[in-house]
């Protein structure tokens, strides 16, 4: 399975599983209100954009973006917890994680949370999952068989953060 890491020092991160990928720091925010991905996860995990964005977003630094459009219908698995969203996709420039799970997400999944105690629940019972969050992620290393293939790209932010994305190219 391929793998996808940011590593970030803050707020509730999760792995999640889409199209047969993992997508490592991925960050659950109950204060959005719509899904959002960058552009380079949504080519590692094969997605295309397939309709027009119709409106803009206000990102947490007071940002406003014009998303590149919206995929529909993504299947987004977590600890064996199957959910179907839709993400407004953005430019890597315009976003410190490459994925953030909204409130939709946390209500279809039947999101209990338990943020002081660094983790949540999901699913129905009997099948609820306890998922923590790591509030710091160890970002993919390949091997040496791979190193020609892993494309590396780092930035950081004016809030302080600092991000990496590690994609193993198939």
């Amino acid at each position: 399975m391929n793998s996808i890491a940011v590593e970030c020092e803050c707020d509730p991160i999760i792995n999640v599983q889409c199209n047969g990928s993992v997508l490592c720091g991925v960050l659950v925010d109950g204060g959005a209100r719509i899904n959002v991905m960058i552009i380079p996860a949504m080519k590692y995990l094969g997605l295309k954009i397939d309709r027009p964005a119709s409106e803009t977003l206000k990102m947490a630094n007071k940002q406003v973006v014009r998303p590149e459009g919206v995929i529909s219908n993504v299947v987004i698995t977590v600890m064996r917890v199957s959910t179907i969203m839709d993400f407004h996709v953005v430019l890597k420039e315009d976003g410190v994680y490459t994925m953030i799970l909204s409130r939709p997400w946390l209500t279809k999944s039947h999101a209990k949370n338990y943020w002081g105690e660094g983790y949540m629940t999901i699913g129905v019972h009997p099948n609820r999952q306890k998922v923590p969050f790591a509030s710091f992620v160890k970002t993919f290393t390949g091997t040496s068989e791979y190193e020609d293939e892993l494309e590396t790209d780092q930035s950081s932010s004016s809030e302080g953060f600092t991000w990496m994305i590690l994609v193993k190219r198939k």
